[in-house]
């Protein structure tokens, strides 16, 4: 899944480019699921449930499916 430059927010950007420094490669979609998640965890203080990770993927789903839609027409 290739998202345009002019596109990407920096933080989920620079997390990705940390994870990759780390020889953890992931594109920029799955960064941007993961600090999806790292955020909830933090804001979850240790309440953070199966149905939070449902919710969160299901909206990043979404939203990402909506982008790459639009990108084709």
């Amino acid at each position: 899944m290739d998202v345009k430059i002019k596109d990407r927010k920096k933080e989920i950007e620079y997390f990705r480019m940390a994870l990759n420094m780390c020889e953890f490669g992931v594109d920029y979609t799955q960064a941007d699921l993961i600090m999806r998640v790292t955020e909830k965890l933090k804001d979850a203080k240790g309440n953070f449930n199966l149905e939070h990770g449902v919710e969160i993927f299901n909206q990043w789903k979404q939203e990402w499916e909506k982008y790459f839609e639009k990108k084709e027409n």
